[in-house]
């Protein structure tokens, strides 16, 4: 059964081969590689913090072109809309 991630949601995930989960969460930003497992949060977070001059050692120009573009599309809303649906989580083995 595949998940029905709306369009504009799609630039932020990558689904399993058969599609019925959110494999991994993606970075939408052209040319980055970003992507995890730790939840929508993350690329949220990774966005915001890449796309921040203030952070120099992490700062980049195409993250703040991003978020200046889709300021709004990075809403917590958009979290808890993407957090919705089924999603792969980082799993710990217990020995």
């Amino acid at each position: 059964m595949n998940i029905n991630i709306p369009e504009k949601l799609k630039k932020y995930v990558k689904l399993s081969q058969d599609g019925s989960v959110i494999d991994v969460f993606k970075c939408p930003v052209p040319g980055c590689s970003y992507t995890t497992r730790l939840g929508p949060g993350a690329v949220r977070m990774h966005v915001l913090i890449k796309g921040d001059p203030m952070s120099e050692t992490r700062y980049c120009t195409e993250h703040e072109a991003y978020l200046k573009a889709h300021e709004s599309e990075l809403s917590l809303d958009t979290v808890r809309e993407l957090a919705s649906f089924p999603y792969r989580s980082i799993s710990y083995k217990k020995e």
